[in-house]
């Protein structure tokens, strides 16, 4: 990673500090007020650091800059794209079983060069059927190779924290959600169950109200939502301490907070406002074909 800083002309006095810095790594563990032995961190950029995704995105930019010019990828607005990288998670993207192999080989060929290894426990692979039902080609593909590990596939992963599945559904990533947030009122209640209602409020925003990917569902069943409808209006109850047979609309106003459709709509428009004004040409690209 140094050398490839001082390929691109940075101060050699700033490299010589950042290969000091990383060759002197040394990182503890704290288990609430327990910590742990000092031990040495000898590789990777440093967990939570300013410069860390700078410096990552640079380590891999050779391996991006070589699978994304193989000339293979899958057409979104009349361009080519085989591969979405954020942070240290990537995907590929093919058209065919045979396409998608070779970018799988290239890509294990540019991981060799610079010392980067998958973490296989965490590859998978995943097939969408197209909606046309009499466009599937096959519903079933040998299996892809990674080097010399052999990749299997699903029909539903977790990739960036939100739930996806070769049917294109939300159901599961709504039931995610509903999990997560009877999980985090529950530590609300347990830990600052007798605050005053003020501080209440705002740790209720700040914990339960960032459902991030909620404006990304547009497929799934009534039942689904209705259910999360319901997980959003108990945890109000619970945490505030309203009865459950008290009246929804009338606790939304006293505390001043938004109803469940409203967090959904404001979500929504966020993230339509961000779309519109991105320069990322992938998502520009995908707004206008969901707009189509």
């Amino acid at each position: 990673m140094f050398n490839k800083l001082l390929d691109d002309n940075v101060d050699a006095s700033t490299v010589s500090l950042l290969a000091f810095w990383y060759s002197h790594q040394e990182v503890c563990v704290r288990w609430q007020n327990t910590l742990s032995d000092i031990f040495t961190v000898g590789n990777g950029v440093r967990q939570g650091g300013i410069l860390s995704p700078m410096l990552f995105a640079r380590y891999i930019r050779d391996v991006l800059t070589r699978i994304s010019g193989e000339g293979i990828g899958c057409n979104i607005g009349g361009v080519f794209y085989n591969i979405l990288a954020y942070a240290d998670d990537m995907v590929l993207l093919a058209p065919t079983w045979f396409a998608l192999q070779q970018l799988l080989n290239v890509l294990v060929k540019c991981c060799n060069g610079i010392d980067m290894s998958c973490n296989l426990k965490k590859t998978v692979c995943m097939v969408f059927n197209p909606t046309c039902r009499n466009k599937i080609v096959s519903r079933s593909f040998p299996l892809f190779k990674l080097g010399d590990t052999t990749l299997q596939y699903v029909t539903e992963f977790k990739y960036l924290g939100h739930i996806i599945n070769n049917s294109s559904t939300d159901d599961a990533d709504i039931k995610r959600e509903i999990r997560n947030m009877f999980m985090r009122t529950n530590i609300l209640v347990r830990k600052y169950g007798k605050c005053s209602v003020s501080v209440k409020i705002m740790l209720f925003k700040s914990f339960c109200l960032c459902m991030y990917d909620t404006a990304l569902w547009n497929k799934f069943n009534t039942g689904s939502m209705n259910k999360f409808k319901s997980c959003y209006n108990k945890c109000l109850k619970l945490f505030f301490g309203y009865k459950r047979s008290y009246s929804v609309t009338q606790m939304l106003s006293e505390l001043e907070l938004p109803s469940f459709e409203t967090v959904l709509f404001n979500g929504a428009v966020t993230f339509k406002r961000m779309c519109s004004t991105s320069v990322n040409k992938l998502i520009v690209n995908m707004c206008m074909i969901m707009v189509m």
